[in-house]
């Protein structure tokens, strides 16, 4: 009877343990065990890069998001390291069954078994992932239309994208904008929507197999530097967007010591973030929310 006792205990600890290793972790759990489980997409280079390509967790990766995350981990000081795991960009919605079920309200399974601490992927705020997760705002953004310079003539107002088609990320804001423009406006001739990667998207634009795509505006201005130059920012569509990270609901403490930090980044000129974006935008943090915040909406 006590060695039944004993496997019992011994099974039941292993499996309180276990929960408790798989639970999201809060702010105090951080700085306990020394250790950030940072979360990124590599989506589009504008956002980060990773190699070898599919790697999950280990990873060679650069990038503006992976610069700023580590910045916001040395922030942390105590000793704090950061660990990251690359992750598709739909996947950080996925529920228990792997899927993002829109409509739903639920922690996202990253961050509710504790993989991950947060996403640091310039998402967009909108209303069906307010349903899943909280966010810190890091800057205002605008949607650009993105075309081939030689067609750049037909593309000037919301009306030139009716009828036309357009490549765009699953499960990004650019795709839900379409879906919603194809129910409203442009519903006798909506656009055709090809889903695919950022850069595929990118590339089938510039290759004339698709008329236009849809990104924000840090993307946008990362590509005609750095990529496609032959491509051309045609002029931003919807309202402005909030940019930031994403956070499990309950982690309140997390998400301020996140605002504060980006407080404190955005108000110094010789800050690390304007220092990131003055590398891979040819302009400071501080610029951008400027030139963001001066295009009609």
């Amino acid at each position: 009877m006590k060695r039944v006792l004993s496997s019992f205990v011994v099974v039941f600890v292993a499996l309180f343990c276990s929960s408790i290793t798989a639970a999201g972790r809060s702010l105090e759990d951080i700085r306990e065990t020394k250790e950030i489980r940072v979360c990124l997409s590599p989506i589009h280079p504008s956002v980060c890069s990773a190699q070898p390509e599919g790697c999950r967790d280990d990873c060679k990766i650069s990038g503006p998001a992976y610069d700023a995350a580590m910045a916001f981990a040395s922030s942390l000081g105590n000793g704090v390291v950061p660990r990251f795991r690359c992750v598709g960009w739909d996947e950080q919605f996925f529920n228990k069954d792997g899927v993002t079920a829109y409509e739903d309200t639920y922690t996202p399974e990253l961050l509710a078994s504790g993989q991950c601490d947060f996403y640091p992927n310039n998402l967009a705020k909108n209303d069906w992932r307010l349903k899943k997760v909280d966010f810190v705002t890091l800057f205002p953004n605008r949607r650009m239309v993105v075309v081939k310079r030689s067609m750049r003539d037909q593309f000037n107002t919301l009306a030139d994208l009716a009828g036309k088609t357009a490549t765009v990320a699953k499960d990004t804001s650019f795709h839900t904008w379409l879906l919603e423009q194809n129910q409203g406006v442009f519903a006798s001739r909506p656009v055709t929507i090809r889903l695919m990667p950022v850069d595929e998207g990118l590339r089938a634009v510039a290759g004339g197999e698709a008329d236009f795509t849809i990104i924000d505006a840090d993307a946008a201005i990362w590509t005609v530097r750095n990529q496609y130059p032959e491509m051309e920012m045609a002029f931003a569509v919807g309202p402005t967007d909030e940019i930031g990270w994403a956070f499990r609901k309950e982690d309140r403490n997390l998400q301020e010591a996140v605002r504060g930090f980006f407080e404190r980044q955005r108000t110094d000129k010789n800050s690390e973030f304007n220092r990131i974006w003055q590398k891979y935008y040819g302009m400071s943090l501080t610029d951008f929310i400027g030139l963001v915040s001066s295009i009609p909406q």
